[in-house]
């Protein structure tokens, strides 16, 4: 084939593919959006049509383009699909290491709670962390590991949301939610008034021995 030949086939082909993905793309995200977010939708989406053109590019010579790629459709949806089933296999993997982190890292902070501290200052302030472990423990799985990488981390609303594949919007929502849940979390923790009153007359007990 000359190289005239091959640019007026890339040619066709390109413009073909302008015109399948115009008819298709609807239907495509309108399926990947039951299996990932419309980000991810989006991005899976643009490389499934991508894996398409260069199975069509490699092929022998085929002047019909339009033909082909209407009849290579199924294949697109399989293609998408395996890449959605890929990608969320992938976010599970994160999901779980972000989990262990977070799980070592409250082991690591419970066991310390215990050790005994001579210092009364001390105490409280391994005592408020233990808490504040344990209300981060109950925030909604995405909402904890963006609070996590913000706040005990300190990566950027950018990097949170590549790590995690959102949009920094979404990052910013999950902070704000995050806050208000810790704030209402450590309130329910604090001791009643009878409880501080109790407290109060075992420290003066003690003192007076």
């Amino acid at each position: 084939m000359s190289i005239y030949e091959s640019k007026n086939n890339n040619k066709l082909l390109d413009e073909a593919l302008s015109i399948f993905m115009h008819g298709s793309k609807t239907s495509l995200l309108s399926f990947l959006n039951k299996l990932v977010t419309t980000s991810e939708a989006e991005e899976i989406a643009q490389e499934a049509y991508l894996k398409l053109y260069l199975l069509v590019k490699n092929k022998p010579s085929h002047h019909n383009y339009a033909e082909l790629l209407q009849g290579l459709r199924p294949m697109l949806t399989l293609i998408a699909k395996n890449l959605a089933l890929s990608a969320i296999r992938h976010k599970k993997v994160e999901d779980r290491y972000a989990e262990s982190q977070l799980t070592l890292h409250s082991q690591v902070t419970a066991a310390e709670c215990q050790v005994e501290r001579n210092a009364e200052e001390q105490a409280i302030t391994d005592n408020e962390n233990c808490r504040l472990i344990v209300v981060i423990n109950r925030l909604p799985p995405i909402c904890r590991q963006v609070f996590i990488q913000r706040k005990l981390y300190g990566k950027s609303h950018q990097q949170i949301a590549n790590i995690l594949n959102i949009s920094t919007k979404t990052v910013e929502n999950h902070l704000t939610k995050g806050l208000v849940l810790c704030r209402k979390y450590m309130f329910e923790q604090l001791p009643s008034k009878h409880d501080e009153h109790v407290m109060s007359a075992k420290r003066m007990s003690k003192a007076a021995r």
